[in-house]
């Protein structure tokens, strides 16, 4: 659900950074800063602190993080430095580029 949400937020940024007339600099440095947050909190370990598998389960270990978030990660972060420079270019490269490795 959160990776869906995430995904379309990156998307409408870059619907409205395609568009040249009135872009909302402000407006897309914070979307970029919440889709950045929720990229992290996907890409964090989940700690799973009791045993399923009955009483011969292993130790607790870490669920495996979300490959696709992690790649995408310096890519939306390229992006949201080349919207503070107000440089649309390549902040559409690099918001294409996240959104290709999501």
């Amino acid at each position: 659900m959160l990776y869906d949400s995430t995904k379309s937020l990156l998307q409408g940024m870059l619907r409205s950074l395609e568009t040249p007339e009135n872009v909302g600099w402000d407006d897309h440095i914070e979307s970029g800063k919440q889709c950045l947050y929720e990229m992290h909190q996907m890409s964090r370990p989940l700690y799973k602190g009791y045993r399923t598998e009955g009483p011969n389960a292993k130790a607790p270990g870490l669920i495996p993080v979300s490959t696709k978030v992690t790649r995408a990660i310096p890519h939306v972060k390229s992006m949201v430095s080349a919207i503070r420079r107000k440089d649309q270019a390549t902040a559409l490269e690099s918001g294409k580029a996240a959104l290709a490795e999501m």
